[in-house]
């Protein structure tokens, strides 16, 4: 454990130290500056203090990026048929160019997930913009996924599994079909609404990171029975507190709809109480709050390593539907490393050191539940091929 957290640690103090900067938190604000450098900077004054002067090449940055800003990126939504994308088409419907789903018509979790070419990725950087209800919606992206179901067989190896037949585009043909069941009232079973994070049940349980087992929460000790030693001990970290009511009933286990995923999750919520946080849906539920950075351990533990300068949520503008403004989102993820920013401010920076439960690869799903409204547009992709 001492060795692998250690890696992760520089890694994530590095980011940390990354993000505490001005330039990070302005991207996406500014236009790329024209000032004329500063004399003598060419001749790379100052070389010879403590070695920080030298070229200027090699000096901070001094101009944000700009979000749109594509460069090397490829846009996987064409914004006018569902080519390369696969979900509920009876939910999700392409508006105006954007991709659309309601939760007040059909409740349950909803996804559609992209299968174009690089569909399984590894380390990437996905820029999209995203809409939600002012009340009711909660949704996210999910990224390094695998689809659940029996009817796919997904896994981490295989994420995409096997296909459903052509003829398979909304649950109720699926149903027809006998490839699942019908979907349960709404507020939980089988592609249920319900709530996903928190709770005791697997997956949630009340130590962050999901209890005390792999991937789940421990089963209720009986009457006298003692209680099972925490792995954290030892470790920093709210490791007691009780997930907030009405955010899960996640069971470790899929759901019947034939389009979920399990995966990291970029989170997303009308009341901003989560967006922006890393989320594992089937699998070890709220791991980084927004405004902090977050490491996975053997064990399922979870340690907070720090958090983020300010109110990161300061950043994220308020949710109006379509009358609203547009959040541009950025994930990017390296190794065992993901960062989730909102509007050019870092929300979320998490170091995954858990090797037995982390994704190394993984399918991009879109997703809606709750009962509200979502719109995605400009989804771009940018693959990096490291080697590992």
């Amino acid at each position: 454990m001492t060795g692998s957290r250690s890696i992760g640690l520089a890694a994530a103090l590095s980011l940390s130290a990354l993000v505490a900067t001005p330039l990070i938190q302005a991207q996406g604000a500014g236009q790329p500056s024209s000032s004329p450098a500063p004399a003598g900077a060419a001749q790379g004054q100052g070389r010879g203090g403590g070695g920080r002067g030298g070229n200027v090449a090699f000096g901070p940055p001094t101009t944000p990026t700009r979000y749109d800003d594509y460069t090397g990126f490829t846009k996987i939504f064409d914004e006018k048929t569902f080519t390369n994308w696969n979900g509920e088409r009876d939910v999700w419907s392409i508006v105006d160019g954007m991709l659309h789903a309601d939760t007040t018509k059909t409740p349950g979790q909803h996804h559609i997930h992209y299968t174009g070419p690089g569909a399984v990725m590894r380390d990437f950087t996905l820029k999209v913009e995203v809409k939600l209800s002012a009340t009711g919606a909660n949704g996210g992206i999910q990224y390094r996924s695998r689809l659940l179901h029996a009817a796919h067989g997904g896994s981490i190896a295989d994420p995409l599994g096997k296909p459903l037949p052509a003829s398979i585009t909304t649950m109720a043909e699926a149903v027809a079909a006998g490839i699942t069941a019908a979907p349960a009232a709404r507020g939980g079973g089988p592609g249920g609404g319900g709530g996903r994070r928190g709770g005791n049940a697997p997956g949630g349980g009340n130590a962050p990171g999901g209890g005390n087992a792999p991937g789940g929460g421990a089963p209720p000790a009986g009457p006298g029975a003692a209680a099972t030693p925490n792995p954290c001990v030892g470790e920093v970290g709210n490791l007691s507190a009780t997930p907030p009511a009405g955010r899960g009933t996640t069971t470790g286990t899929p759901t019947g709809n034939p389009w979920q995923v399990s995966g990291y999750q970029f989170d997303m919520d009308s009341a901003n109480q989560y967006t922006g946080q890393l989320y594992e849906g089937q699998g070890r539920n709220i791991i980084t709050s927004p405004g902090t950075i977050g490491m996975l351990l053997p064990g399922n533990c979870k340690i907070l390593l720090g958090k983020l300068p300010g109110d990161a949520k300061l950043a994220i503008k308020a949710h109006q539907g379509l009358a609203g403004e547009w959040q541009q989102i950025e994930i990017i993820v390296r190794g065992n490393t993901m960062t989730h920013m909102i509007n050019g401010q870092v929300m979320s920076i998490t170091v995954d050191d858990d090797p037995l439960a982390r994704a190394p690869q993984g399918i991009l799903s879109l997703q809606l539940e709750g009962s509200g409204q979502i719109w995605y547009r400009n989804v771009y992709l940018k693959p990096q091929d490291f080697p590992r």
